[in-house]
Formats: C-alpha cells, structure tokens, sequence
C-alpha cells in the first residue's frame, strides 16, 4: 500500500516498520515482472505482517516512525492526516519520568499540573481542552482504562511508549473529548532477551526498585515481567510518593499469522490529596499579608490519606487468514478501589479574606471512598483490495465499554489551622450520615460500529475516510436523594483526510474530523436530557522527513470547536448554549540531528476560549490553564565523538507562557524551567545516571477555577541501570 520511495536505513534500529517497506522494495524490485495489481497486493501484503507489531514494538531511540493511535492500523507517521506525537521509552528514561505529565513535558499543544497533583491523576489539556479518564481519553493499548479522573495514574515505568492524538478522534474510539487522546502502549514480550535492572535514590528521601525482564518460554511462547517498588517523601510536608507496580505479559505466537498476548497489571499508590489552594495566599500571585510557604501541608497527618488499588487483566488477539483478512481483537477489565480523605479550604469570602490578611485557614473535609470497574471490548477485520489505480486497506469494526463508577462522599466543616506556625494533631470528626452523602453511582455503556478505508491512489496521494456510529447509556444515582436519571444518546461521526507525499520528503495533509460526547451531569436532574457534546476540527500540516535521515519536522495549524456545552445561567440553572474554540499552530522536531545528537523539540501557540455562552461576561473567556505560548527543547549528546566515550549530557529547558484562570482578575505568571541529564555507561549494559528537573528551582503555580498549586521543585535522581 505504502511506495517504496525515500525509506532509508536507519541508523536506530527499533523503525521495524521501515524496515518492512525496505524489504517490500527489494522484494519488489526482483519481482519486476508482476502487474502492477500483484505488486500492490504483495506490498499491502507485506506491510500487514509488520501491522500487529510495529506499533507496539521498542524504538530505539526519539524517533517512532510509525503510530496505531490515529488510525488503529500500523501507519506511518508522514501518511497520518492528524497531529500526533509518540513519546518513546528511551524519551522516558532519559528524563526520568516520574509521572505521566513528566514523560508528555516536551509534547506540543499539552498542558498539565504540576508534579505533586500529577501524581494522584492523569488530568490534562491539549489544544485547550480537558483531556482526563472522564473524557474518555486516557486509554491502555487502544481502550479505554480508567473511569474516574482519581482512579489511578498510568505509571510511566510500564509503558514502551505513549501516543498522543491531538484532536477529534471520535470515530475510531468513540465518545472523547474534542481535545484528543492520549494511550499508553504497555510493555510486551520482545523478540530478543532482555534482561534489566535498576535502583534511584533522590531528593525527598526517594528510594525506589525496578526491574524488566523478557525472554522465550519455548519457541512459541515468551513472556515479560516489570516491577517497581517505590518508597519516597515529596517537597511539600507529610505527602509522600510510595507505589509498587506489577505487570505481567505473555504471548503466544504458534505461527507467524497468530499471536495472542495477554496483559495485565496491579499498582498501589499511596500519597495525601494535594488540596488546591487559594489563590490570594500563593507567593507571586496574591497581594494579601500572607504567603504561603511551599513545602507547607494544610491537612492533618494524622486524618489525611489517599490510598489507591488498580488492577486490570487482558488479551489481545490477532489473526491472519490466507486470504489476507485479518482479525483483530483485544478486551479488558479493570477494577479500582480509591480511599481518600482530605482538608480542604473553606470557599466563603470571609474564609479567604481571613487566610488572605492572617494566614488562619478555615478548613472543611472530604472524606471519600469510591470504587470503579470497566469491561472494554474491540474487534475489527481488516482487508485490502485494489480498484483501478487505487489501493485500499479497510478496517471494519465493533467496540463495546460498560463502566461503572460509583462514590461515598461526605463533606463538612473542620477545625481551622493556623499556617504561619501549623499543629498537627487535631481529631477531625467526620459525619456520615447517608443524607448527607454527595457521592452517586454512574453507569454507562457505549456501543460502536466504525468502517475506516486507507486508500493509496498512485504513487504519492493517501486518502483517509472514516464513519461510525454509536449507542451510548448512562443511569446516575445521586445518593443522597436516592433517585436516578436514565440518559440515552447515539450519533454518527465522520472524518476524511488527504496527505501528499513527495518524492522529496515532504508530505503536506489536510483533514476534518468529528469528536461525540454524551453529556455526564454529575448531580440528579430530573427529566432534563441533553444532547451530547459535538467537536469538529479543521486542520492542515506538513512533515518533512528528510531522504537518508532518522529526523521528522512536522507542523499544523487547526480550528476546534465544541458545541452543546453545559453551563448555569444567571437563574442557576443548566442551559446547554455554550461553545468553546480553539485555535491554533504547532512545530515538532525529533529525531538524530546527528549521529551523536538527538532532538526533542516543540512549539505551540494556542487560542482556546468561551465563544458562546448566557453569561455575556464569559463570552471571550479563555480556557482554563492555557498559555498563548509554549516551547520546548531537549538535547542528549553522546561524546564519544569528541574523545568521551561512555559519556552522554542531556539539557532541556520548557516554557510556558502566561495563562488565564476563571476567578482570577489578572493573568498567572509564565515560567521557563531547566530539565539536565549526566549519564556514564561504567561498562557495557552498566550505566549511571544523575538527573535534575527545575534545575534552578524555579517558583512557580499553576491555577485553574480560582484556585492553585505551587509548582515542582528542584528533584535531583542518581539512577545506576543493569541490563544482560
């Protein structure tokens, strides 16, 4: 399906799929004397062997030439007619990534909290808006995982890659926000041995333990384990980090047309709830007579806990029949139990003045437990055929999620404490009455049917066109009423986009494409149904990888848009006028510079605001925790070359620009932070490495809503890593 045309040998040798195409060309070239239908087929043919692994595979190196996370087909990236940056386990390990937001850092058009809130969920934005669990757009190899934004976060150590789709991409995956997608690819059985080992000490007192470990059983079976065990304090007072993460996976492969591999894993985390602050008491923020120092806790020792268990087990089957149709499919089921309790700040004016002018903060409680679980289930067929100068590749498919979240949540009132000299201590009482229980139980279900056609039209123009359409229910118990509402949706959403590809590297793309999400009202209304959420993205982009280069240089410049949006009127009440825009343009470069410099860079400028709204005053407003501007570069250099051998330095600096938050009267302070890397590879497979991030101790905040946390601190992690 894919030309033969500018494939070169890489110098990293993790591009399997190219590696396919080259053998597809040489396989070609000696077939000279077939029709050109029977190079067509042998091509597609070829490129489907490598279709169940590649995108999947390690990649040695920052360059992952090809992604599934756009397409759910192995497609090169300068074929994908959508923005999307794949972050590889070698961008993990050389900036120690300790969540996920850390691995994603460097990604263009991707904001995030801090590390101490990052921690606890994986709640993002990209192109400006919420891309979390509850948007359905954090995802495990294609599915969605978590249902809750507090479920759990996807420990970075477990990944071999994360794929990140910027915006609408409802038609392969259903109801998601318009913002896109982020999956994390879990680490799979390799086809060599490998063997790893590692321990890091680091500020905070961190300890941690990991290991990764693959190897063939037989000849048609292997396996692989990774585990982590971490035992860590954090910058702020009484928060620890500690987690233990197991993952097991096994793959059966009895021939070369089948394979099954079956994942799971389990991770406990426990920490305390970073509470979000007020705003006036955070240091280059507020005006007020008080500050509040960053490493201060604001909760009690003794009633603050957070604590959460996640367990997910799965399979992923795949087939290929001799007539070249091939199945595919995947389920999974996860469980989460997450108990949490917190202090909080009190939100009356009076409460805020006090803390404000005193530092005496009024507190109230949350005291939660919630549990959740997810049946995810994808199946599809693929098949090529040829119509005239056309090849196409065509994906037919089902997919299935029943999700249920549900929470005890109580909350009240708690003594004060007073932060200029805090004593912990203090019993906090807790009222659990059931009628005065917050908490609710959802249940949803999604049913989709989706048909996707690849479409190869002579030798350089790609065609991509998509249609699905989906079942949605949700029923929402509010407990504290003991009544429930019943919400059903269904929609159909489509896509098409072109890409050119020039015989010079370039391959310029254009695209439209739809995003369906059904409205999730998180208390009882009694017979209101909303239409669900609808987006819609226009955008156009070039990549440029150069002929003879391990190096891609993509741009794009885009609208997205989101309508139905729900929101209170002046009377209070839930009107679904609102819209929400995003605009923008996005650079990315990664790759090998050199032989012995490796790049990760990026640039976005961003325009996300309230375009349509009841409240005149929110009309302009812009998205939450956005910046205008943000940039960022990483470089790793190897120095054998200059006389060093064994010696690599890596320097990263990021900027964010000024953003905006609602019931904050001024902007939120940018920041530029420092990100170094020293690495010594003491002999072959033994490794030392010292890592810094916020290298000069930067203060800064985050804020969103009227509220903020205080940004990460300087953390310096010393990692020695064996492998054999």
């Amino acid at each position: 399906m894919y030309p033969c045309a500018h494939r070169p040998p890489r110098r990293k040798t993790g591009s399997v799929v190219l590696q396919g195409l080259m053998l597809s060309c040489a396989v070609l070239t000696v077939s000279a004397g077939q029709t050109r239908a029977q190079d067509d087929a042998l091509m597609l043919d070829l490129i489907n062997i490598q279709a169940n692994t590649a995108a999947t595979a390690p990649v040695d190196g920052y360059l992952a030439a090809t992604s599934a996370g756009s397409t759910k087909t192995d497609t090169p990236l300068v074929l994908t007619p959508q923005s999307t940056s794949v972050v590889t386990a070698d961008e993990i390990r050389d900036r120690t990534a300790l969540t996920l937001a850390d691995a994603l850092a460097y990604t263009p058009g991707f904001t995030a909290n801090e590390r101490n809130f990052s921690r606890v969920a994986d709640r993002f934005r990209i192109r400006g808006f919420d891309v979390e669990p509850g948007t359905g757009g954090l995802m495990r190899d294609g599915m969605r995982l978590q249902v809750n934004s507090y479920d759990g976060t996807q420990e970075p150590f477990g990944l071999e890659r994360v794929d990140v789709v910027r915006g609408a991409a409802s038609v392969l995956y259903g109801q998601l926000s318009p913002g896109g997608l982020v999956n994390g690819v879990s680490k799979r059985p390799t086809d060599t041995p490998l063997y790893e080992l590692g321990v890091e000490a680091g500020s905070h007192g961190r300890k941690q333990l990991n290991g990764d470990f693959s190897d063939k059983l037989s000849d048609t079976l292997s396996y692989r384990l990774t585990v982590l065990a971490r035992d860590s304090d954090t910058a702020t007072d009484f928060i620890g980090d500690d987690r233990v993460y197991i993952a097991p996976a096994l793959t059966w492969r009895p021939s070369d047309d089948t394979s099954l591999t079956v994942l799971g894993f389990y991770q406990n985390s426990q920490t305390r709830f970073p509470a979000p602050l007020p705003y006036g008491i955070i240091d280059g923020i507020g005006e007020g007579a008080f500050s509040l120092p960053r490493d201060r806790f604001i909760g009690e020792p003794g009633y603050d806990h957070m604590e959460s268990d996640m367990w997910a087990l799965g399979y992923e089957f795949s087939h290929r029949f001799a007539n070249d149709v091939r199945l595919s499919a995947r389920s999974r089921y996860y469980e989460s139990d997450l108990d949490w309790r917190y202090l909080m700040a009190q939100t009356s004016t009076a409460a805020v003045s006090q803390v404000i002018n005193t530092g005496i903060l009024a507190r109230q409680y949350s005291d939660r437990h919630d549990r959740a679980r997810g049946l995810t289930h994808d199946m599809n067929l693929g098949f090529g055929f040829v119509t005239g100068a056309a090849t196409h590749d065509v994906l037919f498919g089902y997919d299935f999620q029943d999700v249920t979240f549900g929470s005890d949540n109580f909350r009240a009132a708690a003594p004060s404490i007073d932060l200029n000299d805090p004593v912990y201590g203090i019993d906090i009482p807790v009222n659990r009455a059931s009628a005065r229980n917050r908490g609710s139980t959802t249940d949803t279900t999604q049913h989709g049917l989706y048909l996707q056609d690849q479409i190869r039209v002579g030798n350089s123009w790609n065609v991509l066109l998509g249609l699905r359409h989906d079942w949605a229910d949700q029923t929402f118990s509010y407990k504290a009423l003991n009544q429930s509402v019943e919400r059903k949706a269904e929609r159909t959403t489509w896509r098409t986009g072109v890409v050119y590809e020039a015989e010079n590297g370039l391959a310029p793309y254009a695209s439209y494409s739809q995003s369906f999400f059904p409205i999730a009202v998180a208390e009882y209304v009694e017979d209101i149904t909303f239409d669900p959420m609808l987006g819609e993205q226009f955008e156009l982009g070039l990549r440029y990888q150069p002929p003879g280069s391990n190096m891609m240089l993509s741009a794009s410049i885009y609208q997205l848009t989101q309508d139905n949006v729900v929101a209170r009127n002046l009377a209070g009440d839930l009107t679904q006028i609102g819209q929400q825009r995003a605009r923008g343009f996005e650079l990315e470069a990664k790759g090998d510079l050199t032989d012995s410099l490796s790049v990760a860079a990026a640039y976005a400028y961003t325009d996300a605001r309230i375009t349509r709204s009841e409240t005149a005053a929110e009309i302009g407003q812009r998205s939450e925790n956005t910046p205008y501007h943000q940039a960022s570069l990483w470089l790793n250099w190897d120095l054998a070359q200059v006389g060093l051998p064994g010696l690599t330095i890596g320097s990263g600096i990021r900027y964010n620009g000024t953003t905006a938050a609602s019931g904050i009267d001024k902007p939120i302070p940018g920041n530029t932070l420092v990100d170094a890397l020293v690495r010594y590879e003491v002999k072959d497979g033994l490794d030392i490495s010292l890592n810094a991030t916020n290298l000069f101790d930067k203060k800064y905040a985050s804020c969103d809503f009227g509220t903020c946390r205080y940004g990460d601190r300087r953390e310096v992690t010393l990692t020695a890593r064996h492998r054999w």
